[in-house]
């Protein structure tokens, strides 16, 4: 392949290559066996008329769309590879020569990845981040327990309150008219949860088990329904149970039901020890974000928009299957929270920005660093990797292309880099506000 740069201006980069009459013939032939069930020639049943009587009719050129595409998918790749390139945008191609005797040269624009300049990465100062477990974190956390192993007590002897859980049917109407989703028989309510609008949950406080009576209220402004926004509404409630959360002891029966601990305290220890855990590994995540933050900003580069796009548009693409596969459509997301999908996707552009800056500068230390990875440290990957989709690890090892296991490489190395850079920072205290 006789692949040569014509131009480099910022990070676009022209270059030429050409593709000769042999390789060119194979991508003829394949677009001849494509096309020639479409093309008609007197004489001949559809699909049978010979390549030369074909291109004798409507000429070469017939073909040339599917050849250069043809030839495009195995030798661009080795262009790019030929000239150390590293391509991040879609190639614009133009056809500057063809014919079936000399084969085809193309000249091409591409957008490359940047020159990054690392300023200081090693030595930088960070804030300690506070990993102490406070006793109402852990008073929380056992009250949550709690609430998670209450049972409800029904009450027969009083009338509603807040706090309770009510058993209610309700139909619901706006100027005497039933509307959709406004109805329910059985319903569970806990007063004060502020589960249902206005002062729906209030109106609820004061009545007995078999009463049965109106509840006004009017729908929010920005309620995602477009027809019941602002809306009066008035809801015939009929109140068929009250209940009440009953929680139980904490004392060490209650350590022994919920855990594998014999006492309180012994549980206590050890929800200190995981929400410890937590917030060291949280600390750690602030400080790591912190020192990248200060890399990118002690370092120069001029990073191609396409490439904040592209990120920005994978991270869109993750959001909506995320959701997607929680059965919610972007649509019904976006009409839910009063928003579009424009706009939705706007949320993702300082994200992918700072994910891409960052990914530049640790590609960059992990160069400058001499920064290497074993097959030993890649397999242990890709078996993780394996391990999260449910095969078998070595499998999985089997099956990687080079390709595949060169992209894990890199990221190993990124991850590499910043365990260098928060290994030599220095921790320094926070500063009074």
């Amino acid at each position: 392949m006789n692949a040569k740069v014509v131009s480099k201006e910022n990070n676009v980069v022209k270059f030429t290559f050409s593709v000769g009459a042999e390789k060119f013939e194979e991508g003829m032939k394949y677009a001849y066996e494509k096309n020639k069930k479409h093309i008609s020639i007197p004489g001949f049943r559809k699909g049978k008329a010979p390549r030369k009587m074909i291109e004798a009719t409507y000429g070469a050129a017939v073909f040339y769309d599917d050849a250069i595409n043809f030839v495009l998918e195995t030798e661009y790749p080795e262009a790019i590879k030929e000239l150390e390139l590293d391509v991040v945008s879609r190639p614009e191609i133009d056809v500057q020569s063809i014919s079936k005797e000399e084969g085809v040269t193309f000249e091409i624009d591409v957008t490359v990845k940047p020159e990054v300049t690392l300023g200081q990465y090693k030595g930088l100062e960070v804030e300690k981040v506070d990993t102490s477990v406070a006793e109402e974190t852990v008073a929380s956390e056992l009250k949550r327990v709690q609430e998670q192993n209450a049972r409800l007590v029904d009450i027969t002897d009083r009338a509603a309150m807040m706090g309770d859980t009510v058993n209610i049917s309700y139909k619901g109407t706006i100027d005497g008219v039933a509307f959709e989703g406004g109805e329910s028989d059985g319903f569970d309510l806990v007063l004060g949860s502020h589960s249902f609008i206005d002062t729906f949950e209030d109106q609820i406080v004061g009545h007995n088990i078999g009463d049965k009576f109106d509840v006004n209220v009017t729908f929010p402004e920005e309620y995602h329904a477009e027809d019941l926004k602002g809306k009066a509404a008035v809801f015939a409630v009929e109140l068929k149970g009250i209940s009440l959360k009953e929680l139980p002891e904490l004392n060490d029966e209650f350590a022994q039901d919920v855990s594998e601990f014999e006492t309180l305290d012994e549980y206590k220890a050890s929800i200190v020890a995981r929400l410890t855990e937590a917030a060291e590994a949280n600390a750690k995540q602030i400080k790591g974000d912190k020192l990248l933050e200060q890399v990118v900003n002690n370092a120069q580069m001029d990073v191609p928009e396409c490439m904040y796009e592209s990120k920005q548009d994978q991270l869109m693409r993750e959001f909506e299957g995320n959701i997607q596969r929680q059965g919610i459509s972007v649509d019904v997301y976006c009409q839910y929270l009063g928003t579009t999908a424009e706009a939705l996707k706007d949320q993702f552009k300082e994200p992918a920005k700072n994910s891409v800056d960052a990914r530049l500068v640790l590609e960059k230390v992990a160069e400058v660093e001499g920064l290497t990875t074993t097959t030993e440290e890649e397999n242990e990957q890709i078996s993780k990797i394996a391990e999260s989709y449910g095969i078998e690890a070595e499998k999985m090892i089997e099956v990687c292309s080079d390709e595949d296991r060169k992209a894990i490489a890199k990221d190993l190395l990124v991850q590499k880099a910043l365990k260098l850079i928060e290994d030599s920072a220095v921790e320094v205290e926070k500063k009074a506000e």
